[in-house]
C-alpha cells in the first residue's frame, strides 16, 4: 500500500465513551502472560507451512484440499481444550450450482402498442449474482451516484415498489464488484442489490458507461444454457437462498439503450446531466414498461463446513466476542507461461487461519477462562463470495444477539514490520484497540487503508447485523492472488505479534465488566 498510515482516534470519541471503555481495559482484563508467551513465530510458520503447501492444491471451496484444512484445525482445537458447538466442530453449509432455464429467459419493453424484445444473449445477459423471478408492466427508474453506504441513501425521488432500476455503473480497473462511480468497496454491488430486494425493486438492469466511439456489449458470463461449448465448471457455487435474496439482473448492451434513449449518445448525455446534481439521482423513465424473467435449475449440491470451537466462558457463557478468519483460497489454476499452477494463499489467508490458531492454543490451554465465552470460526467460502460467514450468519450456532464483537483476521504476514491496517465498527471498540495496542511492548502504526477494503472479507457479514467489528490487515503486495504466494515469503513475527494484538482485544472484551449496547 503507497498511502500514508493514518493514525486512528483523532477526537472522534467523548470523554465519557473513553472512560466507560477503557475502565474496562484496567489491569483485570489484561491478557495473561501465561498465554501472551504462546505467540511464537516458529508455531506460526508450522501452521502456514501446511496449510499452505502443495498437498492441499490451494485449499479451493469445494475441494479435497479444503476438507484437509478443515480437519486440521478441527483437530488442533480438540487438542487445545475448545469445546464444539453442537456435536462437531464441523458446522457445514449448502453450495449449489445452476444454470438458466432457457424457456424461462426474457427482457421486454413496451412502449406504449409497442412491444420490443432484447435479444439473450445478444442484446442482455444475466449477470452471475442475480436472483430469480419474473415482473410485467414494471416502471423503468434510472438510478446513478450511489452513496458509499445504504444508510445514506436520500434519492432525488422515491424509489417505487414493484419498478424496475436502470443502474449506471463505471468499469473502474479492480473494482468489478462495485455499483457506481461513488461507491466504495464497504458497499458492493452484492450489497446493494440485497438492499434493492428489500426494498421491492423487481429488477435491476447494469448499463456501463461507455468511452466516445466505443460500442457498448453486455457483460458476459459463461452460462451453459447460452453457451456453444457448455460446462457447468464455469458456474459459480452460491448459497441456496441467492435466488431470493436479490433481483433479477441483467447486463444490457447499445441495443438496449438505442431502444431507450434513442442513441447511446443520447443516454451518455443524460448521465453526464445527472452527474451534477447532488446526492443519488433517480429519474422515472415515463412511457416504458419493462417485462423480464429469469428461473433456474439445479446442476450440482455439495456440503463444505466452517470450523467452528468454542472457549466457554465462566460466569456469562452465553455472551461471546468471535474470532475469525478464512481458511479457503482459490486453488489451481494453469496461467499460459507460468510453470506453478497453484496458488497456494501462504498470506492470503493462511496467515490470518495461523493466527486465529495461536490464539486458540494461547487461549485454550489457560487454567482460568474469561467471563464471557470466545468463539473461533474458521471460515470457508470466503473466496467465493464470503459465502461461508453469510451462511454464518444466516445460519447462526450460536444466537447473533450475544455476540459482542467480531475480530476478522485476513491477510497479515507481509509487508512493513510495524504496520497494520484496521477497519472498526463501533467507537467503544475503536478504544480498546488502541489501549491494547499501546500496551504492546512494540506497538503497530495503525492505518486505515483497511476500510477500502471492508466490504471484501467476512467481517462484513456481521457489519451487516449490526455486529461491532474489527478488521485486521497488512495490506496487499505483489503476490496477492498469485501463485508466488508462498510460506517462505511472510514475516513470522509480525504475524504473531498482530495475533497477540488479536487476542489482547478478544481477552478485553471477553473480561470487561460491560460492554455499550449494540447501536
Amino acid at each position: 500500500m503507497s498511502r500514508q498510515l493514518l493514525p486512528l482516534g483523532y477526537g472522534v470519541l467523548c470523554a465519557s465513551l473513553v472512560a466507560f471503555v477503557l475502565g474496562g481495559c484496567a489491569s483485570g482484563t489484561d491478557l495473561p502472560r501465561q498465554a501472551a508467551r504462546e505467540f511464537l513465530p516458529d508455531s506460526a510458520r508450522q501452521y502456514v507451512e501446511f496449510l499452505a503447501s502443495d498437498e492441499l492444491q490451494g485449499r479451493a471451496t469445494p475441494s479435497a484440499g479444503l476438507l484437509q484444512a478443515a480437519t486440521f484445525i478441527a483437530e488442533a482445537f480438540r487438542r487445545w481444550g475448545l469445546e464444539p458447538v453442537g456435536e462437531s466442530y464441523w458446522h457445514p453449509y449448502s453450495l449449489v450450482r445452476r444454470d438458466l432455464r432457457r424457456e424461462s429467459l426474457w427482457l421486454r419493453f413496451r412502449f406504449g402498442d409497442t412491444l420490443w424484445e432484447a435479444a439473450i444473449p445478444d442484446h442482455a445477459v444475466p449477470m452471475p449474482m442475480t436472483g430469480e423471478g419474473s415482473t410485467e408492466e414494471a416502471p423503468l427508474v434510472l438510478l446513478q451516484r450511489l452513496p458509499a453506504d445504504t444508510a445514506a441513501f436520500q434519492p432525488s425521488a422515491p424509489l417505487p415498489r414493484g419498478s424496475v432500476v436502470l443502474m449506471v455503473r463505471s468499469r473502474q480497473e479492480g473494482r468489478a464488484d462495485t455499483a457506481t462511480q461513488g461507491a466504495s468497496a464497504r458497499v458492493s454491488l452484492w450489497g446493494w442489490l440485497r438492499w434493492m430486494r428489500r426494498h421491492g425493486v423487481a429488477g435491476v438492469l447494469l448499463a456501463d458507461v461507455p468511452q466516445q466511439g466505443q460500442r457498448l456489449r453486455p457483460r458476459r458470463f459463461p452460462w451453459p444454457s447460452l453457451s456453444q461449448h457448455p460446462s457447468i465448471s464455469t458456474l459459480p457455487f452460491q448459497l441456496p437462498d441467492t435466488d431470493t435474496a436479490v433481483p433479477v439482473v441483467y447486463s444490457i448492451g447499445a441495443e438496449v439503450l438505442e431502444r431507450l434513449f434513442g442513441s447511446v449518445d443520447a443516454f451518455r448525455q443524460i448521465v453526464e446531466q445527472q452527474e451534477s446534481l447532488p446526492g443519488p439521482v433517480v429519474k422515472p423513465l415515463p412511457g416504458i414498461k419493462v417485462e423480464l424473467s429469469l428461473a433456474f435449475r439445479e446442476i450440482e449440491r455439495v456440503e463444505v463446513p466452517n470450523v467452528v470451537g468454542i472457549l466457554r466462558g465462566r460466569s456469562r457463557p452465553q455472551e461471546y466476542v468471535l474470532i475469525g478468519a478464512h481458511y479457503d483460497h482459490v486453488g489451481v489454476t494453469a496461467l499460459p507461461g507460468v510453470a506453478d499452477s497453484i496458488y497456494n494463499g501462504a498470506d492470503d489467508n493462511a496467515s490470518g487461519t495461523a493466527g486465529l490458531m495461536l490464539i486458540a492454543r494461547a487461549l485454550g490451554r489457560l487454567p482460568k477462562k474469561p467471563s464471557r465465552s470466545i468463539v473461533f470460526v474458521a471460515f470457508s467460502g470466503e473466496e467465493r463470495g464470503l459465502l461461508g460467514s453469510r451462511a454464518f450468519v444466516q445460519n447462526p450456532p450460536l444466537p447473533l444477539k450475544h455476540c459482542v464483537a467480531m475480530l476478522n483476521l485476513d491477510m497479515i504476514g507481509r509487508n512493513h514490520p510495524d504496520s497494520l491496517l484496521v477497519g472498526v465498527r463501533g467507537q467503544w471498540l475503536e478504544s480498546v484497540l488502541q489501549a491494547q495496542n499501546r500496551a504492546l511492548s512494540r506497538p503497530f502504526l495503525l492505518g486505515r487503508e483497511a476500510e477500502e477494503f471492508f466490504g471484501r472479507s467476512d467481517h462484513a457479514s456481521f457489519a451487516r447485523h449490526g455486529i461491532p467489528v474489527l478488521f485486521l490487515f497488512t495490506g496487499l503486495h505483489e503476490d496477492y492472488h498469485r501463485p508466488s504466494d508462498h510460506a517462505e515469503k511472510l514475516n513470522y513475527d509480525k504475524l504473531s505479534r498482530v495475533a497477540l494484538l488479536a487476542a489482547r482485544v478478544a481477552w478485553a472484551l471477553a473480561t470487561m465488566p460491560a460492554v455499550p449496547p449494540a447501536p
